[in-house]
């Protein structure tokens, strides 16, 4: 469950409105999947610390599909993303992750960058999200114990402290 109270609170689960779901279902050209829609609807804004780093909620994940294809464009991949090819994902600016066929839980196909051409990873969206969560579950209960023992240290004394690198050098995301 995302809402283990480390990874996000169930007052940090965001749902889009039905407008807002519609506004991704016209920037991914075809109808969404039923299982995404339902996702959406939950925490399609924003869970927390779920997914943090990756382009995964609106507004960002307007436009993915369109970055998508430069990426595969510019890494001369002969792949084509399909017209009903859904893009779920992005992280950054290197990797993707899309869903395929018009099932209510389709297919999850993933892509990074060097890696040749984007391969099947989950049998089902719901499979894919089921992973993420029981990933990023784990991950944030080690993490965040340390990082709030690190913020309660006198001042002064020193901290240790992570940042994101971004593609370009800088540094994001304090935790």
């Amino acid at each position: 469950m995302i809402a283990d109270g480390v990874t996000a609170t169930a007052k940090q689960l965001h749902g889009l409105t039905p407008s807002e779901i519609e506004e991704v279902e016209r920037d991914q050209l075809t109808p969404l999947a039923e299982a995404y829609r339902q996702f959406l609807e939950l925490a399609g804004r924003g869970a927390g610390r779920f997914l943090r780093g990756s382009d995964a909620f609106y507004p960002a994940i307007l436009g993915l599909g369109h970055y998508a294809r430069e990426l595969l464009a510019e890494n001369e991949v002969p792949f084509t993303l399909a017209d009903d090819d859904r893009v779920i994902l992005m992280h950054q600016g290197y990797q993707f992750d899309f869903l395929r066929g018009i099932d209510r839980d389709p297919e999850v196909w993933s892509y990074c960058e060097g890696s040749g051409e984007p391969i099947l990873t989950y049998s089902h969206f719901t499979d894919w999200l089921d992973d993420m969560v029981r990933q990023e579950t784990k991950s944030w209960a080690k993490l965040v114990p340390g990082y709030e023992a690190e913020q309660k240290k006198p001042a002064g004394e020193p901290r240790y402290t992570s940042y994101r690198m971004n593609p370009d050098g800088s540094l994001t995301e304090e935790f």
